[in-house]
This record gives C-alpha cells, sequence and structure tokens, in this order.
C-alpha cells in the first residue's frame, strides 16, 4: 500500500464533529492498521495531525517513509495553530 502524503490533517469544529469526523477517521486508521500488507509513505508536501497519523505516518512503523525535500510533518499546520492561539488569547481577555 502506498501513501502520498500533502495533508492538513482532520478538521475541527462542532460543524465537522456532528458530520463524524471522528466516526470517518476512525474507520481509516482502522483499514490501515489492520491491512496486512507492506506499507510504503512518500511524504510529498505538508504532513499534519490527525492526518499523518491515519494515512501510515512514522507511528505505524511502515516499511519506508521517504520525504522530498520540502517536505513538512508537524502536529498542527501554521493556519491552525494561528487560529487556536488567537481563540486562546481572545478567552483570556475575556
Amino acid at each position: 500500500m502506498i501513501f502520498l502524503q500533502n495533508i492538513t490533517g482532520f478538521m475541527v469544529g462542532k460543524k465537522y464533529e456532528n458530520g463524524g469526523i471522528a466516526r470517518d477517521g476512525a474507520k481509516m486508521v482502522t483499514a490501515v492498521a489492520c491491512a496486512a500488507v507492506p506499507k510504503f509513505t512518500v511524504v510529498i508536501g505538508g504532513s499534519f495531525g490527525a492526518g499523518n497519523y491515519a494515512m501510515c505516518g512514522r507511528a505505524y512503523g511502515g516499511r519506508f517513509l521517504w520525504m522530498w525535500p520540502n517536505a513538512r510533518i508537524s502536529v498542527m499546520g501554521g493556519e491552525q495553530a494561528a487560529s487556536v492561539l488567537a481563540t486562546v488569547r481572545r478567552d483570556g481577555l475575556e
């Protein structure tokens, strides 16, 4: 199984939670974990958060994980991190 990663991660918020993102994401994680075939991952762009994990990131221990020179891996993307920090600051001021 070959994974080409350029993923922002799973969306967060009430809209996505009500839409079943946790349920659907868990199905993907289960499918990848239960697949009894060799897994190869190529990170060709950004790879962030749970999207990295679900698409056979390092935690799965696949056969190989390659990264293009401009690839990035992080727990959270820059835009998402800025949004979270702004929300925390705004809540702290109230």
